[in-house]
């Protein structure tokens, strides 16, 4: 085999310490050490990692940190680059050192979560899922001519697709670890065994956070290959949030037809017609679960009466700073103190988790959308307004509805890192 002097290896390692070093190094034309031209064409397991050297590898890159990249710098790249060769390339290029740092962590992670949490078959399966598109990444060449950016686009679009049902994965892990773990117990958000705690919460925030951004930094990449007019990638230069609202209504209404037979009237009001550069999906996904949630709490409340629905009301307001946006329901609120549970990834007013599961199919993809009883709709939303500096808030009143508060940061007036 090829031996490496003291020398390559340090600049083998240089070269793996240093994501940034090594872009610019590409553009000047520079060439990888020897050994680290070597270990780029070491073929991985496509199954995740499988031996020590395997864990090593992935146990490296997740003690790197993840490059800052905010949503202007994205959308000005975008936009300057005009889907040139070059902007394609470029982007490819740091896509393939960058993706690999954000796997690891949170396959290191998966692997570390305590209770026997990480061994349960879903848990285990998800990991085994961002092992398999860490290594995926890292056998594959450095994407610098046309044709070998074009094939790691198809592949990242392939692992887009592929980490699809990682949601139900997560909550079917946690539904089988309490059918096999009987001594853990939940606190709201936290899993407790012989009196230690762990705030799965808090976890669930930090993984779903970092899918997020890595889902947009895949699906801006891709994008750039298939332009649209009036949009940078995913990134609409006019999104009109109320219009987006309207599309999330009309299938939110579709869902709660189908299972109730009936949805209740929802009417706009306010500041509709603001515009600001925004991703049209995370705002779309945001009012579908919350409108989907109103609907149902509302549809379910008057029916069993008879009585004619209440109108949902969605309220629009532009300041300096944000767009705020207020959905009101009349659909009898939660009490106080179960309010701190909404965020918990367990509490759900809507039944059973585990039959909700079982609609979806073994494989975490179902046929159709289903009305609620997740757990993460609620959490999930606000993870997606605060990825780009939003909040979202809930107040409710026992016996009468519940307001929930959007914030949605204008991308112009701060720096909002990609998480």
């Amino acid at each position: 085999g090829l031996r490496c002097s003291a020398k390559d290896i340090a600049m083998a390692a240089g070269w793996l310490r240093s994501p940034l070093s090594r872009l610019a190094g590409s553009l000047r034309g520079g060439a990888l050490p020897r050994c680290a031209a070597v270990q780029a064409r070491r073929c991985f397991s496509v199954d995740g990692a499988e031996s020590e050297e395997d864990t090593h590898e992935i146990m490296f890159y997740a003690m790197r940190h993840p490059a800052v990249i905010t949503l202007r710098e994205m959308y000005s790249f975008g936009i300057g680059g005009n889907h040139s060769t070059r902007t394609l390339l470029l982007a490819a290029q740091f896509l393939h050192e960058e993706l690999p740092v954000r796997l690891a962590r949170r396959a290191r992670e998966l692997k570390k979560l305590p209770f026997g949490l990480g061994e349960t078959a879903s848990i285990k399966g998800v990991r085994k899922l961002y092992e398999r598109s860490f290594f995926r990444i890292r056998r594959f060449a450095k994407p610098n001519t046309p044709d070998l950016e074009e094939k790691f686009t198809e592949m990242l679009e392939d692992i887009k697709n592929e980490h699809n049902s990682v949601q139900a994965n997560i909550a079917r892990g946690l539904q089988e670890l309490s059918e096999v773990r009987v001594d853990i117990y939940s606190q709201p958000g936290v899993l407790v065994h012989d009196g230690m705690p762990f705030d799965f919460g808090k976890f669930l925030d930090r993984f779903y956070l970092s899918r997020v951004g890595v889902r947009v930094l895949i699906g801006q990449h891709i994008m750039l290959h298939h332009p649209q007019e009036g949009f940078v990638g995913i990134i609409q230069t006019n999104c009109q949030p109320a219009l987006v609202c309207q599309h999330a209504i009309e299938d939110a209404a579709r869902v709660c037809e189908m299972a109730y037979g009936q949805a209740p009237e929802v009417i706009l009001e306010g500041s509709t017609n603001t515009i600001l550069p925004y991703i049209p999906e995370h705002l779309h996904y945001i009012f579908f679960e919350l409108i989907k949630n109103s609907m149902r709490a509302t549809v379910e409340r008057y029916q069993a009466s008879g009585g004619d629905c209440p109108p949902i009301s969605v309220v629009f307001a532009e300041g300096e700073e944000d767009i705020a946006i207020k959905i009101s329901d009349k659909g009898g609120g939660i009490p106080r103190s179960g309010v701190h549970r909404l965020w918990t990834y367990t509490f759900t007013t809507a039944g059973n988790t585990n039959e909700k599961l079982n609609e979806v199919g073994m494989g975490g993809r179902g046929e159709g959308p289903i009305m609620a009883g997740f757990a993460h709709g609620l959490p999930l939303s606000r993870i997606h307004a605060r990825a780009f500096g939003g909040d979202l808030h809930v107040m409710s009143m026992q016996g009468h509805g519940t307001d929930v508060y959007i914030h949605i940061a204008k991308m112009g007036n701060r720096e909002v890192s990609v998480p």
